[in-house]
């Protein structure tokens, strides 16, 4: 192969990596607009490295800073606690003209419970002009901190001692199982969120969800006011069944949530004004990206317009092709040792081997919330970047015509290793995969990156798919113990196979809503079934469950000859 055609080939593969990023980051629109404040908004301002459950609260200064960020974006603000700094919130709306659905939270402990209280009724009285109504409780039903009668005597409590509107906040279905509680309070406060629903609803189907559910409470409540007191949708994260956590299906919803309240005369309340790192503890990756405003105080989308799915996608997609193209250069400074398909084949790898790379590196800091996060972040980005070097240096050595032995020393236990993961995180999302993360991110490489130079080894060195996809030779000749324990990789993989899906239909299975609302089991088996194809990220990472186990079957052939 000549300089030139070498030259040629890094050139035009690199635009056409540039050229897939700009694609599939491209604006999304999105036709509905809203041009309104909010009425509302969850204010809760922890910021990276502070959270409730380490005793870390935003100082003042912060909780100042956040409120004025937020005039003109809502009307008014909601909390959830009436401690933890929180106290200064009342004197700064009033200060910006907000008005403040004040809170107190309760739990578990009876002293901290009658805490909260005591700086609710005190905070409601001390500025009557800012709190426009107060709840007493968040979703403590749902948690089972308390029963309903011990719930009904805290908002007695509070009933007595203040003038504003008391209610308590639940999801819509506590209401409708505790409807005594609706007597004890002024309006009554449900939290709608469909992607949370044991029969997840995707955004296209929002707007009808929102009103039958609105309607359903009002129904059981006749006369009652009602507050949507969460809805919402997060831009990153799990897909659940037909919900997609995105940055296009966030904007979507709130807009059509908005909408459909000014439709309907719907008081409501977004969930969230910003993102919150310390709730991916609790709730996963998703836990922590439902705010209209990232982490950093980004607006993420506009009410109006297209959405951005990744505004840095430029500076990304640089980034991979400069590594892709030095990577191919490294390689093909000598042109000469290349037949032109190898040529291509080594640019080609070596461009989608970045690509994979800053893909699965974007993704796994977004899943670092703290310190630890940020370790394990990084971890798993040098594991994933040292199989990318793996597989374009085989390659280009193999791939010459005078070809350099390869030889496989500890490379060979990437591809074990990246199995075994993969079965053990299959194996904790049949269990318990509620709120853990697909992972198809993080086995990019081992899976699109190994295949594709797979694929290569047959179409360059005419080896059949056994020879050109077992893993005990992909990277070199392995020792005389073989790379590792190929059989129960294989079937390991291969129940994960099926082990996947399951876990979508084992999770609908045990909802307890599920449950009460098709008792009958053949009302319940279509929807299992449903449940199981539903979600197309599970989809995806079943087949790329399926493609992983290609080598490893191949090897198990291959050792049988």
């Amino acid at each position: 192969m000549t300089r030139f055609r070498a030259l040629l080939f890094i050139t035009l593969l690199g635009v056409a990596n540039v050229a897939g990023w700009w694609w599939f980051n491209r604006p999304i629109p999105v036709e509905l607009s809203f041009d309104e404040p909010f009425p509302s908004v969850s204010f809760a301002p922890f910021r990276r490295g502070q959270s409730p459950i380490t005793k870390v609260f935003p100082p003042p200064e912060q909780i100042v800073e956040d409120m004025e960020s937020l005039v003109g974006v809502t009307r008014g603000v909601r909390t959830y606690t009436s401690q933890e700094g929180m106290d200064v919130v009342p004197a700064v709306a009033g200060r910006l003209g907000l008005e403040v659905t004040h809170s107190a939270w309760l739990g578990r402990k009876a002293e901290n419970n009658d805490l909260e209280v005591e700086a609710l009724i005190r905070a409601a009285n001390r500025h009557p002009d800012s709190i426009r109504r107060v709840i007493v409780g968040n979703e403590v039903l749902l948690r089972q901190d308390l029963t309903a009668d011990q719930l009904a005597a805290h908002i007695r409590r509070v009933k007595a001692a203040v003038k504003q509107p008391v209610s308590y906040a639940d999801v819509w279905a506590f209401w409708l199982k505790n409807p005594q509680l609706a007597q004890e309070v002024d309006f009554i406060t449900i939290h709608i969120l469909p992607y949370w629903e044991d029969e997840p609803v995707g955004v296209d189907g929002a707007a009808e969800y929102l009103v039958k559910i609105y309607r359903r409470v009002a129904e059981a409540f006749p006369g009652k006011p009602i507050l949507i007191g969460e809805a919402g949708w997060p831009t990153r994260g799990r897909s659940r069944g037909p919900a997609v956590a995105s940055m296009e299906n966030g904007a979507r919803f709130v807009r059509t949530l908005a909408r459909v309240s000014r439709e309907n005369g719907f008081d409501y309340n977004v969930v969230e004004a910003f993102d919150q790192p310390w709730k991916a503890q609790l709730e996963g990756t998703v836990g922590a990206y439902w705010g209209v405003v990232d982490a950093q105080r980004r607006v993420k989308f506009a009410m109006s317009g297209p959405v951005h799915p990744n505004p840095s996608w430029a500076w990304h997609g640089a980034i991979a092709t400069i590594l892709g193209a030095g990577a191919a250069l490294v390689f093909l400074r000598r042109p000469e040792r290349y037949a032109a398909a190898a040529g291509l084949a080594v640019t080609i790898l070596a461009q989608l081997a970045a690509t994979l790379v800053v893909w699965q590196a974007i993704h796994a800091q977004a899943l670092a919330y703290d310190t630890p996060g940020d370790v394990w972040a990084w971890v798993r980005i040098a594991l994933h970047a040292t199989l990318a070097v793996v597989v374009v240096r085989a390659a280009g050595r193999s791939f010459r015509t005078d070809a350099a032995p390869v030889m496989a020393g500890w490379s060979e236990r990437l591809m074990p290793l990246y199995a075994f993961s993969a079965i053990c995180v299959t194996a904790l999302l049949l269990f318990n995969g509620r709120y853990r993360d697909i992972p198809p991110a993080d086995f990019l490489m081992p899976c699109v990156g190994v295949t594709a130079f797979a694929l290569a080894r047959m179409a360059v060195l005419s080896l059949s798919w056994r020879d050109a996809f077992a893993v005990g030779r992909l990277f070199g000749q392995p020792g005389p113990g073989g790379v590792a324990p190929i059989p129960g990789l294989a079937v390991g993989l291969m129940l994960s196979v099926v082990a996947a899906p399951m876990s979508e239909a084992w999770a609908l299975a045990r909802g307890e809503d599920f449950i009460q609302f098709h008792p009958a089991f053949s009302d319940q088996f279509p929807l299992l079934v449903r449940a199981l194809w539903e979600n197309a990220e599970m989809v995806t990472w079943t087949v790329m469950l399926a493609v992983m186990a290609i080598p490893f079957l191949a090897e198990w052939r291959r050792s049988e000859r």
